[in-house]
Protein backbone atom coordinates (compact mmCIF):
# COMPACT_ATOMS: atom_id res chain seq x y z
CA UNK A 1 0.00 0.00 0.00
CA UNK A 2 0.92 3.61 -0.22
CA UNK A 3 3.19 4.65 2.59
CA UNK A 4 0.00 7.71 3.13
CA UNK A 5 -1.70 4.54 4.57
CA UNK A 6 -0.26 4.27 7.71
CA UNK A 7 -2.44 7.38 8.65
CA UNK A 8 -5.11 5.51 8.13
CA UNK A 9 -4.44 2.33 9.53
CA UNK A 10 -3.67 1.36 13.23
CA UNK A 11 0.23 0.34 12.64
CA UNK A 12 1.39 1.80 15.64
CA UNK A 13 1.43 -1.45 17.23
CA UNK A 14 4.45 -2.93 15.75
CA UNK A 15 6.51 0.35 15.11
CA UNK A 16 7.96 -1.01 12.38
CA UNK A 17 10.08 2.01 10.63
CA UNK A 18 10.84 0.73 7.63
CA UNK A 19 7.58 1.43 5.99
CA UNK A 20 8.45 5.03 6.22
CA UNK A 21 11.87 4.91 4.74
CA UNK A 22 13.03 5.22 0.92
CA UNK A 23 16.17 3.11 1.67
CA UNK A 24 14.92 0.35 3.70
CA UNK A 25 14.04 -1.63 -0.13
CA UNK A 26 17.27 -0.62 -1.15
CA UNK A 27 18.99 -2.29 1.56
CA UNK A 28 17.02 -5.38 1.67
CA UNK A 29 17.91 -5.82 -2.42
CA UNK A 30 21.74 -5.18 -1.20
CA UNK A 31 21.58 -7.89 1.60
CA UNK A 32 19.58 -10.32 -0.81
CA UNK A 33 22.76 -9.64 -3.50
CA UNK A 34 25.47 -9.64 -1.51
CA UNK A 35 24.35 -12.96 0.99
CA UNK A 36 21.88 -14.67 -0.36
CA UNK A 37 22.83 -17.50 2.35
CA UNK A 38 21.70 -15.11 4.84
CA UNK A 39 18.51 -14.05 2.72
CA UNK A 40 17.49 -18.21 2.38
CA UNK A 41 18.09 -19.05 5.36
CA UNK A 42 15.12 -19.44 7.92
CA UNK A 43 15.00 -16.95 10.68
CA UNK A 44 15.06 -19.22 13.38
CA UNK A 45 18.03 -20.47 12.48
CA UNK A 46 20.11 -17.17 12.40
CA UNK A 47 23.02 -16.60 15.08
CA UNK A 48 24.87 -13.65 16.14
CA UNK A 49 27.75 -14.83 14.21
CA UNK A 50 25.61 -15.04 11.20
CA UNK A 51 24.54 -11.34 11.40
CA UNK A 52 28.05 -10.48 11.98
CA UNK A 53 29.03 -12.32 9.08
CA UNK A 54 26.20 -10.44 7.20
CA UNK A 55 27.40 -6.86 7.86
CA UNK A 56 31.73 -7.82 7.23
CA UNK A 57 30.59 -8.98 3.63
CA UNK A 58 28.26 -5.50 3.17
CA UNK A 59 31.34 -3.65 4.38
CA UNK A 60 33.78 -5.86 1.98
CA UNK A 61 31.26 -5.29 -0.86
CA UNK A 62 30.37 -2.08 -0.44
CA UNK A 63 31.30 -0.42 -3.02
CA UNK A 64 28.67 2.69 -4.34
CA UNK A 65 28.91 2.84 -8.42
CA UNK A 66 27.46 6.32 -9.68
CA UNK A 67 26.96 7.18 -12.96
CA UNK A 68 27.45 10.63 -14.50
CA UNK A 69 26.61 12.15 -18.04
CA UNK A 70 28.42 14.94 -20.09
CA UNK A 71 27.25 16.69 -22.61
CA UNK A 72 29.04 16.65 -25.94
CA UNK A 73 30.30 19.47 -27.20
CA UNK A 74 29.37 18.60 -30.46
CA UNK A 75 25.66 18.22 -29.13
CA UNK A 76 25.33 21.64 -28.88
CA UNK A 77 24.34 22.37 -32.31
CA UNK A 78 21.69 19.83 -32.12
CA UNK A 79 19.83 22.52 -30.19
CA UNK A 80 17.38 24.32 -32.16
CA UNK A 81 14.73 25.87 -29.77
CA UNK A 82 14.78 27.51 -26.29
CA UNK A 83 15.15 25.27 -23.45
CA UNK A 84 11.71 25.95 -22.50
CA UNK A 85 10.20 24.49 -25.80
CA UNK A 86 12.42 21.54 -26.00
CA UNK A 87 11.32 20.54 -22.29
CA UNK A 88 7.14 20.66 -23.21
CA UNK A 89 7.19 16.71 -23.62
CA UNK A 90 9.92 15.67 -21.40
CA UNK A 91 10.56 14.34 -17.59
CA UNK A 92 13.23 16.73 -17.35
CA UNK A 93 13.07 20.79 -16.31
CA UNK A 94 14.48 23.69 -18.75
CA UNK A 95 16.84 24.21 -15.85
CA UNK A 96 18.49 21.08 -15.67
CA UNK A 97 18.75 21.14 -19.34
CA UNK A 98 20.14 24.16 -19.43
CA UNK A 99 22.69 23.04 -16.08
CA UNK A 100 23.94 20.42 -18.66
CA UNK A 101 24.91 22.87 -21.50
CA UNK A 102 27.05 24.50 -19.64
CA UNK A 103 28.94 21.80 -18.62
CA UNK A 104 27.25 20.18 -15.23
CA UNK A 105 26.82 16.27 -15.61
CA UNK A 106 23.47 15.35 -15.03
CA UNK A 107 22.01 11.47 -14.19
CA UNK A 108 21.30 8.99 -17.01
CA UNK A 109 17.97 9.05 -16.95
CA UNK A 110 18.48 13.14 -17.49
CA UNK A 111 20.41 12.63 -20.73
CA UNK A 112 17.98 10.19 -21.79
CA UNK A 113 15.36 12.90 -21.83
CA UNK A 114 17.54 15.59 -23.07
CA UNK A 115 18.86 13.56 -25.76
CA UNK A 116 14.86 12.50 -26.79
CA UNK A 117 14.53 16.30 -26.89
CA UNK A 118 17.40 17.27 -28.89
CA UNK A 119 16.36 14.15 -31.46
CA UNK A 120 19.39 12.32 -30.76
CA UNK A 121 20.85 9.15 -29.44
CA UNK A 122 21.95 9.46 -25.58
CA UNK A 123 25.47 7.91 -26.69
CA UNK A 124 25.55 11.08 -29.39
CA UNK A 125 24.58 13.66 -26.92
CA UNK A 126 26.51 12.25 -23.76
CA UNK A 127 29.55 10.83 -22.73
CA UNK A 128 29.24 8.73 -19.79
CA UNK A 129 31.48 8.25 -16.50
CA UNK A 130 31.50 5.54 -13.49
CA UNK A 131 32.74 6.53 -10.02
CA UNK A 132 33.09 3.84 -7.33
CA UNK A 133 32.47 5.00 -3.49
CA UNK A 134 33.07 2.66 -0.69
CA UNK A 135 30.14 2.90 2.13
CA UNK A 136 30.53 5.57 4.45
CA UNK A 137 30.44 4.68 8.04
CA UNK A 138 26.98 6.37 8.48
CA UNK A 139 25.38 4.21 5.79
CA UNK A 140 27.27 0.97 6.96
CA UNK A 141 25.56 1.54 10.36
CA UNK A 142 22.40 1.96 9.25
CA UNK A 143 22.34 -1.79 7.24
CA UNK A 144 23.35 -2.91 10.91
CA UNK A 145 20.28 -1.01 12.01
CA UNK A 146 18.33 -2.54 9.45
CA UNK A 147 18.88 -5.97 9.74
CA UNK A 148 18.78 -6.22 13.20
CA UNK A 149 15.70 -4.27 13.35
CA UNK A 150 14.19 -7.04 11.17
CA UNK A 151 15.12 -9.87 13.41
CA UNK A 152 14.41 -8.59 16.39
CA UNK A 153 10.78 -7.84 14.64
CA UNK A 154 10.65 -11.40 13.55
CA UNK A 155 11.79 -12.58 17.04
CA UNK A 156 8.67 -10.14 19.21
CA UNK A 157 6.25 -10.90 16.49
CA UNK A 158 6.89 -14.71 15.21
CA UNK A 159 8.21 -16.47 18.17
CA UNK A 160 11.32 -17.25 17.01
CA UNK A 161 14.34 -18.57 19.13
CA UNK A 162 17.63 -17.09 18.54
CA UNK A 163 19.20 -14.90 20.88
CA UNK A 164 18.30 -11.07 20.99
CA UNK A 165 20.21 -9.09 18.45
CA UNK A 166 21.27 -5.80 21.30
CA UNK A 167 24.35 -5.58 19.19
CA UNK A 168 26.74 -2.89 19.23
CA UNK A 169 26.55 -1.50 15.41
CA UNK A 170 29.84 -1.06 13.93
CA UNK A 171 31.01 2.48 13.38
CA UNK A 172 28.81 3.76 15.30
CA UNK A 173 27.78 7.38 15.86
CA UNK A 174 30.52 10.06 16.39
CA UNK A 175 30.55 11.26 19.79
CA UNK A 176 29.99 15.04 18.99
CA UNK A 177 27.13 16.46 17.21
CA UNK A 178 27.02 19.31 14.83
CA UNK A 179 24.81 21.87 16.34
CA UNK A 180 25.07 25.36 15.90
CA UNK A 181 26.62 27.53 18.66
CA UNK A 182 25.63 30.78 20.60
CA UNK A 183 27.13 33.41 18.11
CA UNK A 184 25.87 31.24 15.17
CA UNK A 185 22.39 31.51 16.19
CA UNK A 186 22.62 35.28 17.06
CA UNK A 187 24.33 35.49 13.18
CA UNK A 188 21.37 33.42 11.60
CA UNK A 189 18.64 35.55 13.84
CA UNK A 190 20.37 38.48 12.38
CA UNK A 191 19.81 37.52 8.86
CA UNK A 192 16.67 36.47 8.74
CA UNK A 193 15.14 39.40 7.90
CA UNK A 194 16.93 39.76 4.66
CA UNK A 195 14.83 36.55 3.87
CA UNK A 196 11.30 35.71 2.59
CA UNK A 197 8.44 35.06 5.02
CA UNK A 198 9.03 31.43 3.93
CA UNK A 199 12.29 30.92 4.42
CA UNK A 200 12.09 32.88 7.73
CA UNK A 201 9.19 30.52 8.93
CA UNK A 202 11.61 27.36 8.00
CA UNK A 203 14.23 28.41 9.52
CA UNK A 204 12.34 29.68 12.98
CA UNK A 205 10.66 26.90 12.50
CA UNK A 206 13.28 24.39 12.18
CA UNK A 207 15.02 25.80 15.26
CA UNK A 208 12.31 26.36 17.37
CA UNK A 209 10.42 23.22 17.35
CA UNK A 210 13.34 20.57 16.39
CA UNK A 211 11.66 18.65 13.70
CA UNK A 212 12.12 16.17 11.04
CA UNK A 213 11.98 18.19 7.30
CA UNK A 214 9.41 15.79 6.67
CA UNK A 215 8.12 16.57 9.85
CA UNK A 216 7.82 20.29 8.83
CA UNK A 217 6.92 19.79 5.67
CA UNK A 218 3.19 17.64 6.61
CA UNK A 219 2.50 20.73 9.33
CA UNK A 220 -0.50 22.72 8.82
CA UNK A 221 -2.26 26.04 10.47
CA UNK A 222 -4.36 23.62 12.70
CA UNK A 223 -1.61 21.71 14.37
CA UNK A 224 -0.37 25.07 15.98
CA UNK A 225 -1.78 26.01 19.71
CA UNK A 226 -0.84 29.77 19.31
CA UNK A 227 -2.77 30.48 22.56
CA UNK A 228 -0.53 27.11 24.27
CA UNK A 229 2.30 27.71 22.45
CA UNK A 230 2.46 24.19 21.56
CA UNK A 231 3.07 22.51 18.07
CA UNK A 232 1.10 18.97 17.30
CA UNK A 233 3.51 16.54 15.57
CA UNK A 234 1.92 13.03 14.35
CA UNK A 235 2.50 13.37 10.56
CA UNK A 236 5.20 13.62 8.08
CA UNK A 237 5.15 14.41 4.36
CA UNK A 238 7.76 12.28 2.29
CA UNK A 239 8.42 12.01 -1.46
CA UNK A 240 8.71 8.66 -2.80
CA UNK A 241 9.83 7.75 -6.58
CA UNK A 242 6.35 5.20 -6.58
CA UNK A 243 4.26 7.04 -5.06
CA UNK A 244 4.79 10.32 -5.28
CA UNK A 245 3.89 13.34 -1.89
CA UNK A 246 2.69 11.18 0.85
CA UNK A 247 1.71 12.01 3.91
CA UNK A 248 2.40 9.43 6.39
CA UNK A 249 3.17 9.00 9.85
CA UNK A 250 6.56 10.29 11.91
CA UNK A 251 9.63 8.03 11.84
CA UNK A 252 8.96 6.75 15.05
CA UNK A 253 5.15 6.76 14.94
CA UNK A 254 4.96 8.77 17.64
CA UNK A 255 2.66 11.43 18.61
CA UNK A 256 3.91 14.62 20.17
CA UNK A 257 3.18 17.96 21.36
CA UNK A 258 6.44 20.38 21.21
CA UNK A 259 6.40 23.33 23.71
CA UNK A 260 7.79 26.42 21.85
CA UNK A 261 9.20 29.76 23.01
CA UNK A 262 6.01 32.58 22.97
CA UNK A 263 8.32 34.78 20.51
CA UNK A 264 8.39 32.32 17.94
CA UNK A 265 4.59 31.91 17.81
CA UNK A 266 4.35 35.68 17.42
CA UNK A 267 6.81 35.65 14.08
CA UNK A 268 4.46 32.43 13.11
CA UNK A 269 1.16 34.66 13.72
CA UNK A 270 3.28 37.21 11.29
CA UNK A 271 3.76 34.50 8.66
CA UNK A 272 0.35 33.11 9.18
CA UNK A 273 -1.37 37.12 8.10
CA UNK A 274 1.20 36.59 5.32
CA UNK A 275 -0.11 33.27 4.40
CA UNK A 276 -3.38 34.15 4.15
CA UNK A 277 -3.00 37.46 2.30
CA UNK A 278 -1.11 34.98 -0.28
CA UNK A 279 -4.16 32.54 -0.39
CA UNK A 280 -6.72 35.71 -0.68
CA UNK A 281 -4.41 36.47 -4.06
CA UNK A 282 -4.25 33.46 -5.21
CA UNK A 283 -8.18 33.73 -5.36
CA UNK A 284 -9.12 30.10 -7.27
CA UNK A 285 -5.83 28.63 -8.71
CA UNK A 286 -4.97 27.93 -4.67
CA UNK A 287 -4.24 24.52 -4.78
CA UNK A 288 -5.64 23.60 -8.44
CA UNK A 289 -2.55 25.27 -10.47
CA UNK A 290 0.83 23.22 -10.13
CA UNK A 291 4.18 24.60 -11.23
CA UNK A 292 5.99 22.68 -14.23
CA UNK A 293 8.54 22.24 -12.50
CA UNK A 294 6.27 19.77 -10.17
CA UNK A 295 4.62 18.00 -12.76
CA UNK A 296 6.54 14.73 -11.85
CA UNK A 297 3.70 13.82 -9.31
CA UNK A 298 1.00 15.65 -10.42
CA UNK A 299 -1.81 13.41 -9.11
CA UNK A 300 0.18 12.82 -5.51
CA UNK A 301 0.20 16.41 -4.88
CA UNK A 302 -3.84 16.87 -5.76
CA UNK A 303 -4.74 14.50 -3.19
CA UNK A 304 -3.42 16.78 -0.78
CA UNK A 305 -5.71 19.27 -1.24
CA UNK A 306 -7.95 20.69 1.51
CA UNK A 307 -5.01 20.72 3.84
CA UNK A 308 -3.51 24.00 4.93
CA UNK A 309 0.48 23.49 4.86
CA UNK A 310 2.26 25.82 7.07
CA UNK A 311 5.18 25.59 4.36
CA UNK A 312 3.94 26.03 0.78
CA UNK A 313 4.89 27.33 -2.75
CA UNK A 314 2.90 29.90 -3.96
CA UNK A 315 -0.42 28.27 -5.03
CA UNK A 316 -0.75 26.20 -1.67
CA UNK A 317 1.44 23.25 -2.61
CA UNK A 318 3.73 22.03 -0.11
CA UNK A 319 6.84 22.15 -0.49
CA UNK A 320 9.14 18.89 -1.14
CA UNK A 321 11.41 18.18 2.31
CA UNK A 322 14.34 17.46 -0.33
CA UNK A 323 14.55 21.27 -1.18
CA UNK A 324 14.72 22.06 2.05
CA UNK A 325 18.53 21.07 2.35
CA UNK A 326 19.43 23.79 -0.58
CA UNK A 327 17.35 26.89 1.35
CA UNK A 328 18.68 25.92 4.63
CA UNK A 329 22.26 25.96 3.07
CA UNK A 330 21.68 29.04 0.52
CA UNK A 331 20.76 31.14 3.77
CA UNK A 332 23.52 29.79 5.53
CA UNK A 333 26.03 30.67 3.39
CA UNK A 334 24.50 34.01 2.97
CA UNK A 335 24.67 34.56 6.27
CA UNK A 336 28.41 32.98 6.50
CA UNK A 337 27.41 29.97 8.13
CA UNK A 338 28.99 27.44 6.40
CA UNK A 339 27.44 24.01 5.67
CA UNK A 340 24.19 24.32 7.72
CA UNK A 341 22.13 21.53 6.90
CA UNK A 342 17.94 20.86 8.27
CA UNK A 343 19.09 18.02 10.57
CA UNK A 344 21.82 20.54 12.34
CA UNK A 345 19.12 22.33 13.61
CA UNK A 346 17.80 19.45 15.27
CA UNK A 347 20.43 18.73 17.26
CA UNK A 348 20.97 22.09 18.36
CA UNK A 349 17.20 21.75 19.82
CA UNK A 350 18.35 18.92 21.64
CA UNK A 351 21.11 19.96 22.72
CA UNK A 352 19.72 23.32 24.39
CA UNK A 353 16.83 21.33 26.25
CA UNK A 354 20.12 18.77 27.30
CA UNK A 355 22.26 22.06 28.75
CA UNK A 356 19.31 22.68 31.34
CA UNK A 357 20.10 20.29 33.70
CA UNK A 358 16.71 21.12 35.47
CA UNK A 359 14.82 19.55 31.93
CA UNK A 360 15.12 15.73 32.26
CA UNK A 361 16.31 13.53 29.50
CA UNK A 362 12.54 11.38 29.54
CA UNK A 363 11.25 14.89 28.49
CA UNK A 364 13.79 15.55 26.36
CA UNK A 365 13.19 12.48 24.12
CA UNK A 366 9.80 13.47 24.33
CA UNK A 367 9.75 16.56 23.08
CA UNK A 368 12.37 15.57 20.22
CA UNK A 369 10.38 12.25 19.47
CA UNK A 370 12.50 9.38 19.99
CA UNK A 371 11.75 6.29 20.94
CA UNK A 372 13.77 6.36 24.17
CA UNK A 373 14.94 8.16 26.64
CA UNK A 374 18.67 6.28 25.44
CA UNK A 375 18.72 7.26 22.23
CA UNK A 376 18.95 11.04 23.70
CA UNK A 377 21.71 10.05 25.60
CA UNK A 378 23.60 7.73 23.29
CA UNK A 379 23.57 10.70 20.06
CA UNK A 380 23.13 13.87 22.06
CA UNK A 381 26.85 13.93 24.03
CA UNK A 382 27.28 17.49 23.37
CA UNK A 383 25.83 20.03 25.59
CA UNK A 384 24.68 23.26 23.41
CA UNK A 385 27.29 25.48 25.36
CA UNK A 386 30.58 24.11 25.91
CA UNK A 387 31.85 23.78 29.33
CA UNK A 388 35.26 22.85 29.30
CA UNK A 389 36.13 25.71 30.61
CA UNK A 390 33.55 25.51 33.39
CA UNK A 391 35.28 22.48 34.29
CA UNK A 392 38.51 22.84 34.67
CA UNK A 393 38.12 26.52 37.11
CA UNK A 394 35.60 24.25 39.06
CA UNK A 395 38.56 21.65 39.52
CA UNK A 396 41.10 24.69 40.03
CA UNK A 397 38.80 26.18 42.70
CA UNK A 398 37.92 22.44 44.62
CA UNK A 399 41.09 21.16 44.23
CA UNK A 400 43.72 23.85 44.49
CA UNK A 401 41.91 26.62 45.46
CA UNK A 402 42.52 28.79 43.11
Amino acid sequence: MAPSARLRGNFDSRKNKANTTRNKENYLKRIVSVAPWFAEKPVSQITKVDYKKLIDEIEEDGTKVQEKAFLRPEAKAFKRKSFNKLTVDCDVTAYTMAEAFRGKNVTRHSAEEISKALGVGVDQAFRFESTETALAGKTLREYALFARQVLQFASDHYGTVQPAFALPEKRSRPRFVDCLHEDEVKTLLNYLPNCNMTEQAIVLALLNTGMRRGELAGLTWEDLDFKQCTVHVYKSLLVFDTYGYQLTTTKESNDRYIDVAPEFMEAMKKYYDFWKCQRKLMGASWQTSIEKKRCKYPDSLRALAGNNFVISDDHGWPLSPDSYASIVKRIGDKAGIRHLHPHMFRHTFVSILMSNPDIGVATVAAEAGHAQPSTTLMIYTQQYKKRQESIRNQLSRELYGT
